[in-house]
């Protein structure tokens, strides 16, 4: 046996072959799988690969297997070995091989999670992806600043009636009676949010500021308190269900536990309770401010820029809507505070964008203490010091003076200075043998010729002048070699099998003895070269007079294109109407009518009690309008042999 070095990449695709067979065959046994095991052999093959005997693939191709075949509640106890790890797969021997397959990974895991039921796990393995590719990672970024319109926000457009809690009013529950109109005006935002551009067109930056001035003033006139915000039914809908509803005893203030929902609610009758929620209030709020600062921030992708009286409407709203977070309870000044901080922050992530996300670089500790400590130390003895001495670079003049001493050529490098010098005359290096790639007749077409012999015992179909890429590749030797190839006839092209066939007992008269004689090429034979017309005709001698004769003769010859005419028109309907009721639709389509045409033509006629011969007629006659000559018989009877529907043009053009 052979033997092979335990580094090979023979053994390193042995090693992942083993392993992966181990995990997915043995290991994963649907939920009596344990998942410590899986942990163990992918820090396993860690060590494998920094000791350099399997590939740096394999971990995170271990992981994939594992994931794709585990329930989601057991990819998600796995996904925690994969978090804890992220420093391993950020080092040099697994992040450039490894960094493909890990989003791979990644994005299988999100396609199968739902983004309302598996939020927190969808939301790990984002910031996964954030911790593990560099910040100036491009295929992270949104570097011409698109937005994502498929996040539609949908609400009721029909009114109804807006019940309140039997027994109370606004005196003494305290909630805000609202109409349809704040309503609709308040969802309508949510559109301005998923796509903020619009706001630069002169009708939606009215509408827009309309519905915000209308929104923030019913917020302004409804105040929340601290009781309010924790005690309404409006706070109970944020508390789980597992959570105790509190007694009279108990105090009212006690800490809620936040929730997050990914989408909003929008029904009609949740919207006062929403707006007595200081929560909801503050999604809101934070809405606009993030809209507030991408209208008046200075960002490259962004062609459009406000006026100064648009400018002074942003920045007061953004004033009014400070003013309402820090009345919103709980601890409304501190969190005014940290959405200031925030949005500072993104005004710094959005400049780093506009320069063109560079590369962020970790300076170490101890190399800013060492540059601290011994930056005296260099100053002094920077006169002292010699420069370091390099080897000078050699001339190219030089270079090709040492060559032609030598009789050699000089390359730019050690590999084209090979092949330059393998043959100092570079025109007897192009006519060596070595360099003749085509092979001879002989060669070539010996088994064709044999196949053709009568003692041939083969099939018909399993002879070579029936494979197309013989053939094709016999065309260009002939063209090369064959004074055959280049003949002149006049009869019609025949096909490449039957030309080959020619061509090739022609060769075999050329060729030994025992070759031609079983081919027994007699007169019948020879005859055949009438019937087929080489790859290249030569008309040298056709006169040209015969020549304008032809073309006469061929312009004689051509049909006259025209449309079909209005009785043509009728009798196709009446044969569409006799085969099926839906033909005429499905003979539409292919001739270019929309969905919406169609339903057109069908419910004109339908008025007048049509029939399916008239919408049928109706259809071609506007067909024969649209394409004028194009609409010709021609083309029809081309388009129904598509549809195999030939039986419908039967008795009409005669």
């Amino acid at each position: 046996m052979t033997n092979i070095s335990p580094y090979s990449e023979t053994t390193k695709h042995c090693v992942e072959s083993a392993v992966r067979n181990y995990v997915t065959k043995t290991v994963i046994n649907g939920e009596l799988t344990e998942i410590d095991t899986i942990k163990a052999v992918t820090s396993i093959c860690i060590e494998l690969v920094r000791n350099e005997l399997c590939l740096p693939t394999l971990p995170v191709l271990v992981l994939s297997d594992s994931f794709d075949m585990l329930t989601i509640t057991q990819c998600e106890k796995l996904f925690t070995f994969v978090e804890s790890n992220v420093s391993v797969w950020k080092e040099d021997t697994f992040f450039a091989p490894c960094k493909t397959s890990v989003l791979r990974m990644c994005n299988d895991l999100l396609r199968r999670l739902s983004r309302s039921q598996n939020t927190v796990f969808c939301g790990r393995i984002l910031l996964f992806l954030a911790r593990f590719f560099p910040f100036s990672e491009r295929s992270g970024l949104n570097l011409i600043s698109e937005f994502n319109l498929e996040n539609v926000t949908t609400f009721t457009n029909v009114e109804t009636e807006m019940e309140e809690d039997e027994g109370t009013d606004k005196g003494v529950d305290g909630r805000l009676k609202l109409d349809y109109t704040l309503y609709t005006k308040f969802w309508s935002l949510q559109d301005f949010f998923r796509n903020p551009v619009q706001c630069f067109q002169k009708a939606p930056w009215k509408m827009y500021t309309t519905y915000c001035g209308d929104v923030l003033e019913a917020f302004r006139s409804f105040k929340l308190d601290n009781v309010q915000s924790s005690g309404t039914s409006a706070a109970r809908l944020s508390r789980t269900l597992s959570e105790p509803v509190p007694t009279e005893g108990s105090n009212a203030l006690q800490p809620q536990v936040d929730q997050y929902f990914a989408k909003y609610l929008t029904n009609q009758k949740l919207l006062d309770l929403q707006f007595s929620d200081a929560n909801f209030r503050r999604y809101v709020l934070l809405q606009i401010l993030i809209l507030a600062q991408y209208l008046t921030s200075d960002i490259k992708f962004k062609q459009e820029k406000l006026t100064e009286e648009q400018h002074d409407w942003v920045k007061k709203t953004e004033e009014l809507v400070y003013t309402l977070l820090a009345e919103t309870p709980p601890d409304g000044p501190v969190f005014v505070k940290t959405v200031k901080h925030i949005l500072k922050r993104e005004e710094m992530w959005s400049v780093w964008k506009n320069e063109g996300c560079p590369e962020f670089k970790k300076t170490s500790v101890n190399t800013l203490h060492n540059n601290s400590t011994h930056q005296s130390e260099e100053m002094e003895d920077a006169d002292l010091k010699s420069p370091a001495k390099k080897r000078p670079k050699r001339k190219l003049g030089d270079l090709v003076r040492e060559f032609d001493k030598k009789s050699k050529h000089s390359g730019v490098n050690n590999e084209m200075t090979r092949l330059w010098n393998l043959k100092l005359d570079n025109l007897d290096a192009c006519k060596m043998p070595e360099r003749d790639f085509v092979p001879a007749l002989e060669d070539y077409f010996t088994q064709a010729i044999e196949q053709l012999s009568p003692k041939s015992d083969g099939k018909e179909q399993d002879k070579l002048v029936n494979d197309s890429n013989f053939g094709w590749r016999g065309l260009r030797l002939l063209a090369c070699r064959s004074p055959h190839f280049f003949t002149h006839s006049a009869s019609p092209i025949a096909t490449l099998p039957e030309y080959l066939t020619t061509m090739i007992k022609k060769l075999a008269k050329e060729l030994p003895s025992q070759l031609s004689e079983d081919i027994k090429v007699d007169e019948e034979d020879n005859k055949e070269e009438d019937k087929v017309i080489p790859v290249l005709e030569q008309n040298d001698g056709v006169k040209e007079e015969e020549e304008d004769m032809e073309d006469d003769t061929a312009e004689a010859e051509r049909p006259e294109i025209r449309a079909i005419n209005l009785e043509e028109q009728r009798a196709l309907a009446k044969n569409l109407e006799k085969i099926g009721g839906d033909k005429w639709k499905v003979l539409a389509k292919k001739l270019g009518f929309q969905s919406d045409e169609i339903e057109y033509i069908e419910s004109e006629k339908s008025k007048d009690n049509g029939t399916v011969a008239d919408q049928a007629a109706l259809m071609l006659q506007i067909w024969v309008e649209n394409e004028g000559e194009e609409a010709s018989k021609e083309n029809l009877l081309y388009t129904l042999g598509g549809l195999k529907m030939t039986e419908i043009a039967d008795g009409v053009f005669t």
